[in-house]
């Protein structure tokens, strides 16, 4: 590719992080839009409806800072009840702006982060939880450290001192850290807690927070409508604006949003399925080797085992 060849999608996908994207079909995406659209209050279509009820769990950006370091602090403090790190293990938070991501960790060495986010568009409440463990505990953070500390210091494996970002490390890396949030989090727990605490230190009214989290869970299930954006925009189908479009409608972003994440496709092509592909990759090896939801400790022990050592998604893949 550096050299100038170009491959379709699927196939750069599979080349660059050993797995095969699902392919989803239009109407998949009509059926969970018609489940939405009973959902969301509000006069217009349905992205202006969901977008303005979205507004009022927005994080107000003189509170942000405090925010998102109160939700690190606690994804941190159930990361190490269940996963040791090394004692030096520390991390810097910064906020950027015209970046065409929304959160990013800069790994350091030494078991150190810098963790960036973006406030070029409003942040919404759940994403606190979302990039503290995403951006830092169980997530990236975690994952360089224990491969850093078992790896690189105890193997003395140098060559994972350097992470190519194009690779298959990548799915394994965003995958986790994606599932990650569910494992620190389980249940009803992360609810609860947005809830009863970062609400309340957010200033946000939580009289509607139960609607809320009902759509998000349904919107979650569009995440794959992304991937179809990305792969027909850089199959040549899509033009960026009908990239753009497909993202206002399939993924209710407003049309700011729409055009970010088609930037985000320009630099990154294909990496996009490893944020929910991994995701499901990395649950169903979790759950199949007995991490289940309701055997908390299991799923930790499988999960930094996951995170402790080099996988691809052919070493996680589960037989039928």
């Amino acid at each position: 590719m550096i050299a100038g060849k170009t491959y379709d999608f699927d196939k750069e996908a599979q080349l660059l992080y050993d797995a095969e994207p699902p392919q989803y079909t239009e109407e998949h995406f009509d059926q969970l839009l018609s489940k939405l659209d009973s959902l969301v209050p509000g006069e217009g279509t349905l992205t202006e409806r969901f977008n303005l009820f979205a507004d009022k769990f927005i994080i107000p950006k003189a509170k942000l800072d405090t925010v998102f370091r109160v939700a690190i602090a606690e994804a941190r403090k159930r990361t190490l009840a269940n996963v040791s790190l090394p004692g030096n293990e520390n991390f810097v938070l910064e906020y950027v702006t015209n970046k065409n991501w929304s959160g990013y960790n800069y790994y350091q060495g030494n078991y150190e982060s810098l963790i960036q986010i973006n406030t070029d568009h409003p942040i919404y409440i759940e994403r606190a939880i979302d990039l503290a463990c995403h951006e830092g505990y169980p997530g990236h953070h975690v994952f360089n450290a224990l491969l850093e500390k078992n790896l690189v210091v105890d193997k003395g494996w140098k060559e994972f001192s350097v992470y190519p970002l194009f690779s298959p490390q990548s799915l394994i890396a965003e995958g986790s850290a994606n599932y990650g949030i569910d494992v620190a989090f389980p249940g009803e727990e992360r609810v609860d807690y947005e809830k009863e605490v970062l609400f309340p230190i957010a200033g946000l009214d939580s009289s509607k927070a139960d609607l809320y989290y009902q759509i998000l869970e349904i919107k979650g299930k569009l995440n794959y409508a992304g991937n179809e954006a990305a792969r027909k925009y850089l199959n040549g189908e899509f033009t960026r604006e009908e990239a753009a479009k497909w993202l206002e409608k399939y993924s209710l972003n407003t049309p700011e949003r729409a055009l970010q994440r088609t930037g985000f496709f320009d630099q990154y092509r294909s990496y996009v399925i490893n944020y929910n592909l991994g995701k499901d990759i990395v649950a169903t090896y979790v759950e199949a080797n007995g991490g289940t939801a309701d055997n908390p400790e299991k799923r930790w022990e499988v999960f930094k085992e996951l995170l402790s050592n080099p996988n691809t998604a052919s070493d996680l893949k589960v037989e039928e």
